[in-house]
């Protein structure tokens, strides 16, 4: 379900079922939301050493640096998370977990003022063959709350709460001081980009534009072909941890109506059922395929255009529309095929059957008539079909993905849902590159997106609600700022207690469906069709790829 960019909601606390073992050619329709994780483990010695992984994407991004804002899709999150550090990993259960690859230990070292103490592996290096040290820290902090003149960064990821970082007892120890309580504070410096681009703001604002200038992972990049639409990764000799069994990670541009074509052609190794009940079909009966299901931290979106000037700017009039919308009669239509009994998600904050999680979407129920009656209240006659206010029709534009036939669908059904309020839909296709632009410029009525939150939901979720400031939109792409909405967004990532956490974001996520500053509609449920002899990799769940392991069977 990864249609663009931004952030997540997704389903946490599942019950673990037995993971596939690959073995079937006509795999069988998985239950919906069955499992956490099904990737069909092995061990390094089961596999053969070498290989190719083929990893389709939809384009490729504009940027590889993920605090920039032209590189917040999850194209460029595919690729750098097999380049890029991070401090923690997500286990099964959704919880953080540290990423012992690069730290030795990460401790909450005193209570007032809060202070985190890293310790980072002795052998972590950069490509470049610099030592990853407390710098790179430094420098990203600074980078990302704006102490760095002229660098265009993606900010108020929880990095604002904090005081100071220093070096420690020597270098690969890092001691990080906050201004004040920041308990999801293990979703930071993840992924970690290095000083060298973090303090330099033509680095940071152009330097990985359709390249990666620095890793320090497992693999690292060979080429980055924008002619051939691929990133090719490489095996990186200078990577400490274990090493790799294959040979090369080559992503390639595949539109998603050819995926299914593209693995028969032997151009791919797997792809995303998604809500895709024809990618499904077609996956049960091709040979050397299973079907693997997680449900995932993905949902799909509906991102509200409410800025200055915009048809939506009027929050009666968002509410009167949204109003009109029948997520639940989507959430069928769309991913009812492979997911019967879905539910539309009712939270923008946390993941759906997570103990945190309350749908809040009573707030404001689907009422098609009601709708209406709003719509005439605030001087949209209706006239024949359409509504106008004086000679102005009532006309959205609802940016898709071009070639997206899941996205085809829930144009198709928005169409027809607000067409019976007398409002007219135009869907306008986009391809991906495109897309972006639309979505970064605001340039939309209602623009279908997907995307992911980390295991820190409050943090991560702050710079969807950021103020803009002229083009700076951090991930608030629709331009709709309520100051209540930050404050206690603030307040509730500050909070230290779990369940008071839990309720201040409740009331936050009420104010949010009031402002209607966008419309989830369900869950990933995370399926792929993975070739059979692919092994450790396919349904990750709420957890990250582990690139180093993946491989095929001996």
């Amino acid at each position: 379900m990864r249609r663009a960019v931004v952030v997540v909601i997704a389903a946490a606390a599942l019950v673990l079922s037995g993971c596939g073992d690959g073995g079937a050619d006509r795999p069988a329709l998985p239950s919906a939301y069955a499992g956490k994780i099904d990737i069909n483990p092995m061990t390094a010695a089961e596999l053969r050493d070498g290989g190719e992984l083929r990893w389709p994407l939809e384009y490729i991004p504009d940027s590889f640096n993920r605090y920039q804002p032209t590189g917040t899709s999850h194209q460029t999150e595919m690729v750098t998370d097999a380049v890029m550090p991070r401090t923690f990993r997500t286990a099964p259960d959704g919880k953080p977990k540290l990423d012992t690859e690069y730290l030795v230990s990460a401790d909450l070292t005193n209570q007032l003022p809060q202070t985190v103490t890293y310790v980072i592996q002795p052998a972590a290096t950069w490509s470049d063959g610099t030592p990853i040290t407390w710098r790179d820290f430094e420098a990203q902090w600074k980078a990302l709350t704006g102490a760095v003149p002229g660098e265009q960064a993606v900010r108020e990821q929880g990095y604002g709460e904090i005081a100071s970082v220093k070096r420690g007892s020597d270098d690969k120890h890092v001691v990080v001081t906050f201004a004040d309580q920041f308990p999801e504070w293990q979703g930071l410096f993840s992924p970690l980009y290095p000083a060298s681009t973090n303090t330099n703001p033509v680095v940071f604002n152009t330097g990985w534009l359709r390249k990666i200038p620095t890793t320090a992972g497992p693999f690292k990049v060979q080429e980055v072909n924008a002619l051939a639409n691929t990133v090719t990764l490489v095996r990186n000799e200078r990577w400490w941890g274990p090493r790799p069994k294959l040979d090369k990670i080559t992503f390639k541009v595949v539109p998603p109506n050819d995926l299914p074509d593209a693995l028969l052609r032997n151009e791919i190794d797997f792809y995303p059922i998604e809500s895709s009940g024809e990618r499904l079909r077609r996956a049960q009966t091709t040979p050397g395929l299973v079907i693997r299901q997680a449900t995932e931290r993905g949902y799909d979106q509906l991102i509200v255009n409410g800025g200055p000037g915009a048809v939506l700017a009027d929050v009666q009039l968002r509410r009167a529309i949204a109003r009109g919308i029948d997520r639940q009669a989507i959430t069928k239509k769309v991913i009812g095929q492979v997911a019967p009994n879905a539910k539309q998600l009712g939270n923008h904050l946390f993941p759906a059957n997570s103990w945190r999680y309350t749908d809040n979407s009573g707030v404001l129920p689907y009422d098609s008539a009601a709708a209406g009656q709003d719509l005439d209240a605030l001087g949209w006659v209706k006239r024949g079909d359409r509504r106008f206010r004086g000679a102005t029709p009532l006309q959205l534009r609802l940016v898709t993905t071009a070639g997206d036939p899941v996205g085809d669908v829930i144009a198709a059904e928005l169409r027809e849902q607000l067409f019976r309020i007398g409002v007219v839909v135009v869907p306008q296709p986009l391809l991906g590159p495109a897309k972006d632009v639309a979505m970064r410029t605001s340039n939309f009525d209602l623009l279908l997106a997907g995307g992911s939150t980390s295991n820190t939901p409050l943090a991560s979720a702050r710079p969807r609600f950021y103020q803009p400031v002229g083009a700076d939109l951090a991930a608030n792409y629709g331009r709709i700022y309520n100051q209540q909405i930050d404050d206690d967004l603030g307040d509730a990532t500050e909070e230290p207690d779990d369940t008071q956490r839990a309720t201040i974001a409740d009331g936050v996520d009420q104010l949010i469906w009031t402002v209607v500053h966008s419309l989830p509609l369900y869950a990933d449920p995370g399926i792929y069709a993975v070739r059979t002899s692919l092994a450790n990799f396919g349904a990750p769940g709420l957890t990250e790829v582990d690139y180093s392991a993946i491989g095929f069977a001996s």
